[in-house]
């Protein structure tokens, strides 16, 4: 767990864009400082903030985070072996007497390694008071012996959504290897359909959303499983036909075998998912992008696409088959 090259831009980019107020902050785990004084420096050349020895790699992100305006800090983490300031088990249920206490809910890199992702999410949901601001940091594709799980934009988007009580959700993936763009996924039920994404290299996921109300109860499905189940209970919904499946594509795989056919559609399919996941990013650079700018693009990106007969099969067909 630590605030490294993209922690420290995600904090910087909360504070410069999303107006995240500090003052009362609870993280989950207790984060080290991962970055160099020369990546503060850079990513930091326009702000007001200093770099000194207190924020040196090593050591713990409690004067980072006062640094931001932060008065009121918690940790929270399983064991004592970090100093966190509270010891508790995110497995389990927060303590009743610390919901809605916090203004800012941070974590870089904890709840991958939680079981209970369902306790999880209620924890930090019920942590963060009305007003309050979410940030995560996670890894998506390329990672799959760091932790327990590996997370997809459609989650949080599905989780940190308009009937859960949160607004502004925005999701980034960000390439370790090409660091300084972020790519803003748009949400999959603007899309119509599910993100198309490449998993050739290693991603990390970058979370932004903003509570605005407390919801009674968490409902989390992914979209497109809720339109399709929305359509069969409204009698809009049709059976997805096999006589539908082209005869070249049955032809194909007669003829070269199901090895081969399988390795062709493999490198067809990702050549398709590279295209159509170029047409749908959002390329910025959050160090310099102004918040204005931002907030025209979290609303374009939020709003319905009217899909082709060809995309509404497609997408028929995954809900179906997948």
């Amino acid at each position: 767990m630590g605030i490294d090259l993209t922690g420290l831009r995600a904090l910087s980019f909360a504070n410069r864009v999303y107006g995240f107020d500090f003052r009362n902050t609870v993280t989950l785990g207790r984060h080290e400082i991962h970055f160099w004084k020369q990546e503060f420096q850079a990513v930091q050349r326009n702000s007001s903030l200093a770099y000194d020895q207190s924020i040196s790699v090593g050591l713990y992100c409690e004067p980072l985070l006062r640094k931001l305006g932060a008065e009121n800090i918690v940790s929270v983490d399983a064991s004592a072996f970090e100093g966190a300031s509270l010891v508790h088990d995110f497995n389990l249920p927060i303590p009743s007497d610390m919901h809605g206490k916090f203004d800012t809910f941070l974590d870089f890199g904890s709840i991958e390694h939680v079981f209970d992702v369902a306790q999880v999410v209620d924890n930090i949901v019920n942590l963060v008071r009305p007003g309050g601001h979410v940030l995560i940091a996670t890894n998506a594709n390329g990672f799959p012996a760091h932790g327990l799980y590996q997370y997809s934009p459609e989650f949080f988007y599905s989780l940190f959504s308009k009937r859960n009580g949160f607004e502004d959700t925005g999701v980034f993936l960000v390439r370790p290897s090409r660091p300084k763009r972020w790519h803003l996924i748009k949400p999959p039920v603007a899309l119509n359909r599910r993100n198309q994404i490449p998993f050739e290299e290693q991603t990390v996921l970058v979370v932004f959303s903003r509570k605005v109300r407390n919801a009674s109860d968490l409902s989390v499905q992914q979209s497109d499983y809720d339109a399709t189940w929305t359509s069969f209970a409204t009698g809009s919904w049709a059976a997805w036909d096999r006589r539908n499946i082209p005869r070249w594509k049955r032809v194909l795989h007669e003829f070269i075998g199901p090895f081969a056919f399988r390795s062709l559609s493999y490198h067809f399919k990702s050549s398709q998912i590279r295209r159509k996941y170029r047409a749908d990013r959002i390329v910025i650079d959050p160090d310099s992008v102004d918040p204005s700018d931002f907030a025209r693009m979290i609303a374009d990106a939020s709003l319905p696409k009217s899909l082709s007969r060809g995309e509404l099969n497609q997408a028929d067909g995954a809900t179906q088959l997948h």
